[in-house]
């Protein structure tokens, strides 16, 4: 499938505020895959976290109850240490278990049980260098990513804080970066691989005010692992397990795939 048809496929509508553009973009998978769910019910049914906005592995925990096979790559050294990755699933439970005894931070012990579920459920996470060839092989079979980032750094825009209505505002001074999630189309065409095909919910973004746009390689993986900073930095994968078996290119197991200087 040429990522022309995969864009073509992928309708991915406007968040209606500012904390769900996770479901939002999550909903835009599910309708790519003809998993026809009202935007609204993937709101209710997505647990949020307290101060506002998801995690990606919480959008995969709803993808995975619904039937989808999910598998996150992650690049959050807040969550993981890298030697984790070279042990079973079952000793990576554990090491997240023993994580949750020695860390208070709040977001970290949600981040930590989430990543519990996910696994008990049967995701998969993996620790791969995130590349363009990563990306590609995805694209090349028609399987959008979903993408958790840095707006911040992807729109080059001032920071934001919460205003007293719990709306969104610019604030280069006491604002902090933000947070955001989009669902990654496929690269422009075979010859430009250096642009990739983004579908936004945030339609009024400051960089390109539309819901589809094409942003250079490099600075999307910049602002993919900037979203560090806001216990974002990751992909999700979701695919319909019907289509899995026979198209898969990756393991079947947690082992991550490593880069050659690992």
């Amino acid at each position: 499938m040429l990522p022309v048809t995969l864009l073509n496929s992928l309708k991915i509508l406007t968040q209606p505020d500012d904390s769900t553009c996770g479901p939002t973009s999550l909903h835009a998978v599910y309708q790519y895959f003809q998993d026809a769910l009202p935007l609204e019910q993937v709101i209710s049914e997505v647990s949020f976290l307290e101060e506002g906005g998801t995690l990606a592995v919480l959008l995969g925990c709803h993808a995975l109850k619904r039937g989808y096979r999910a598998r996150i790559y992650s690049y959050n050294l807040h969550v993981f240490d890298p030697t984790w990755f070279k042990q079973s699933t079952e000793k990576l439970i554990a090491n997240l278990k023993e994580q949750l005894l020695f860390k208070s931070d709040t977001k970290l012990q949600v981040a930590t049980r989430a990543y519990i579920e996910f696994l008990e459920l049967g995701g998969e996470i993996c620790y791969r260098d995130l590349t363009p060839s990563l990306l590609d092989s995805y694209f090349s079979r028609g399987i959008p990513l979903l993408t958790g980032l840095s707006a911040t750094y992807l729109y080059n825009c001032a920071r934001e804080r919460t205003n007293e209505r719990g709306e969104s505002i610019y604030d280069d001074v006491r604002g902090e970066p933000l947070g955001h999630f989009v669902v990654l189309a496929g690269f422009v065409d075979d010859q430009d691989k250096e642009h990739v095909i983004v579908a936004d919910p945030y339609q009024e973004n400051p960089l390109f005010g539309n819901n589809y746009y094409n942003v250079q390689v490099s600075r999307l993986i910049n602002a993919i692992m900037l979203g560090i900073v806001t216990y974002d930095a990751n992909l999700l994968a979701i695919e319909p397990k019907e289509n899995t078996n026979k198209t898969s290119t990756e393991p079947q197991h947690l082992h991550a795939q490593t880069s050659s200087g690992q």
